[in-house]
């Protein structure tokens, strides 16, 4: 019988490899060419490789369980990678080739899937052997062998100094972004909140808090160095100093959480150089955009949750960790105005996986939507902050629109243009950039909108029942770069804006100039932001890509239900919630999914705590439950079992 099914599983990795290896060549017959891997010795290769990684899947036992969760994943991959391929040189995912190739690539993508379940939730055989043999150096240690203590050099400092260490690293390891971008990276929209802040004509379009801080640094700036252009650059200077100090306090918070759940070694010092040295992370905490402190004030909402999840009996037995918690929402709210939609869309998964304790759960979410209600109502109002237009969450609406009425003008009715014109000026629909909503939302009115939006929508769908194509098309055009693991970043006339690495004109009284004292670091980081140069170094591309940080939650999602971690996994919610407000918005940008890159790490320890605890485990979750104490078997053996994985897993 196991020969037989060898043999079997031979056959499937055989088929899946020739699929893959056909699903690939299928893309590029999407450009109209065809692929090295169609008649070379490199498709050979490729065939190889992809055929023993399927012989490896099937050579240990496949439950129908881990086909289940392979198989979605890998038809979620293999959609991505094909729907995002084609959208990214057609501009469509209606093409012949397409859902073919989906079909092809399904299979290997769903091994590579079984392979990380698998493999992160069950103990390999070598481990079993010699799991007895641990049992006295785990006791001895407090914990297996793969999480003994992190760093031993580490070991006798007490929290505060680990986390003031962190935080010093991490300033100090932006400190020579800083010198490279003198006084800081003023782009984006800082331009436009300065010139807000001294017009005393600011509105809720950004978080007035954050206004409120580059004004106020502004300020400082001009009291110390004098008026004009000194000031400026004081103030800048002054904004930068406090951001990266917000931000390496806050991300400190996230290296000393890992090191109290004792996490290897290599885990916890990855995490310390990746938050310092990444690029990303260096160009964010020199970048006055609200997406920097937003971002930090995230990676610490994803701690308290991992905190309430693993300790909830501590978290609602202490009123100093929640009053923290409603702190940290609140800030989440104020950095961001999609911060708001994020936490409402948690808050039911909240009340459920702690409705043990729901009374104290529903409270701390009154008293969080009480604080937003508070800031957004009498505080706007005290301070005359005009509330923002419904613009920004129209963007999917204004371009599909846009779209429809450019490529089938004529199969709209009257009535259905007269109501898009009413609301969107000809001027813009005819400006529609698939991938830019930007053009579409300058000439849209969203005042009127607000006052009767009926018209409009009722245009709009019935546009949507001729044109779903069209529709589909228009959405998955303007949000690809997100989950497309591939070159998405589009040449414009100013270079590859993967992102804006100098300080925009905007006006003479407020404008800040780059000048820079590390010339040629300012030259590396300018090529990595406005040029990508990253992505003609294969590999490093990938620690840049958003879709990849896309696929790491993915699949994050996918081992935490396969490995049955259902209170770990409420900390996967905020990143699917904050997700579907990014599909939502007008453009896709690094900033925008910033969030996604900065908490990689906090995800790999998902990823490793499922391991850790699956430790003891003769084979994956499907023929157990830890938790419950369920195991397959009966007798001395079965108990002898529970004993052992007791000890592994503390």
């Amino acid at each position: 019988m196991t020969e037989k099914r060898s043999w079997t599983g031979n056959i499937i990795a055989a088929f899946a490899a020739f699929l893959a290896v056909n699903g690939f060549n299928l893309l590029y017959q999407i450009r109209g060419e065809s692929t090295m891997l169609s008649n070379s010795v490199l498709g050979m290769a490729v065939f190889g490789a992809f055929l023993y990684l399927g012989v490896r899947f099937f050579a240990s036992h496949v439950s129908g369980r881990l086909i289940l969760f392979s198989l979605a994943g890998g038809l979620l991959f293999a959609a991505m990678t094909a729907f995002g391929f084609s959208l990214n040189y057609t501009d469509t995912i209606w093409n012949s080739y397409v859902f073919p190739a989906v079909l092809c690539l399904t299979p290997f993508f769903g091994i590579c899937t079984g392979f990380g379940l698998r493999g992160l939730t069950r103990q390999k055989p070598d481990r079993a052997a010699g799991a007895k043999g641990e049992e006295a150096g785990d006791l001895k240690h407090g914990a297996s062998g793969l999480s003994r203590s992190p760093a031993g050099w580490l070991s006798g400092l007490s929290d505060r100094r680990f986390y003031l260490l962190c935080a010093g690293i991490l300033f100090l390891s932006w400190v020579p972004v800083l010198l490279a971008a003198w006084p800081g990276i003023f782009s984006y929209d800082s331009g436009w909140q300065l010139a807000a802040f001294v017009d005393g004509d600011v509105t809720g379009h950004h978080p007035i808090l954050h206004t409120a801080l580059l004004g106020v640094t502004r300020m400082l700036g001009h009291a110390l160095a004098g008026s004009g252009q000194a000031g400026n650059q004081a103030g800048a200077l002054l904004y930068s100093l406090v951001q990266m100090l917000a931000m390496a306090a806050l991300y400190a918070e996230v290296c000393l959480f890992l090191r109290q759940r004792k996490v290897p070694r290599w885990l916890l010092v990855g995490t310390a150089l990746f938050l310092g040295f990444h690029p990303v992370n260096g160009l964010m905490a020199l970048c006055a955009t609200k997406d920097s402190l937003f971002t930090a004030v995230f990676a610490v909402f994803i701690v308290q949750l991992f905190r309430m999840a693993e300790d909830k009996e501590a978290f609602f037995a202490s009123w100093k960790r929640q009053a923290l918690f409603c702190v940290n929402v609140f800030f989440l709210f104020a950095l961001r105005n999609n911060g708001f939609h994020t936490f409402l869309l948690c808050a039911p998964f909240l009340i459920f996986v702690f409705r043990r304790f729901w009374k104290k759960t529903l409270l701390l979410i009154l008293i969080c939507l009480g604080l937003y209600g508070i800031y957004n109502g009498p505080v706007y109002s005290a301070l005359d902050i005009e509330k923002s237009d419904p613009r920004e969450m129209c963007s999917v609406l204004m371009q599909s629109a846009a779209r429809v009425y450019n490529l089938d003008y004529l199969g709209l009715t009257e009535e259905e243009k007269e109501a898009f014109l009413s609301i969107i000026d000809e001027e813009g629909l005819e400006s529609y950039l698939s991938r830019f909503a930007d053009p579409v939302k300058a000439y849209f009115h969203g005042e009127k909108f607000a006052e009767d939006p009926w018209p409009f929508l009722r245009a709009w769908l019935s546009a949507g029942m001729r044109h779903k194509k069209i529709y589909i098309d228009s959405f998955l055009a303007n949000t690809f770069g997100y989950w497309y693991p591939g070159n998405s970043i589009e040449d414009t006339e100013n270079g590859r804006d993967y992102f804006e690495y100098y300080c925009k004109d905007f006006r003479e009284d407020v404008d800040v100039e780059m000048e820079s004292k590390l010339p040629a670091l300012s030259e590396f980081y300018r090529r990595i932001g406005n040029e990508a140069s990253f992505q003609k170094v294969p590999v490093v591309a990938a620690a840049f890509n958003l879709g990849v940080y896309t696929w790491l939650w993915i699949f994050a999602c996918l081992l935490a239900f396969y490995g049955k971690q259902w209170k770990r996994a409420l900390v996967l919610v905020p990143f699917g919630a904050y997700f579907l407000t990014n599909l939502l918005g007008p453009v896709v940008k690094m900033r925008y999914h910033y969030p996604f890159i900065a908490c990689a790490p906090l995800l790999l320890y998902l990823m490793w705590t499922v391991w850790k605890e699956a430790g003891g485990r003769e084979s994956g979750p499907e023929n157990g439950n830890l938790e419950s104490g369920r195991l397959e078997g009966s007798g001395p053996k079965m108990e002898h079992h529970k004993r052992r994985t007791y000890v592994w897993i503390r």
